[in-house]
């Protein structure tokens, strides 16, 4: 789940890889909401992602849902 890996990116420091393909694509969710700045490979194809900064929008989310 997408809240998971914001849990997840909030504990972390950043950059942050990510190379699961389920993994990359809550974090295409999370980036496409606004809560995370990340460079994602397109979609469709093996590769790494990288989480780059977690947005004051994602924080404000993470504490709204209970996780922050």
């Amino acid at each position: 789940m997408a809240y998971e890996l914001l849990r997840k990116i909030v504990g972390a420091s950043l950059p942050m890889t990510l190379s699961s393909p389920a993994d990359i694509e809550n974090l295409r969710i999370l980036r496409d909401a606004g809560y995370v700045k990340a460079d994602l490979p397109p979609q469709g194809r093996p590769a790494s992602a990288v989480v780059t900064a977690l947005t004051p929008l994602g924080r404000t989310a993470l504490h709204h849902f209970g996780g922050g």
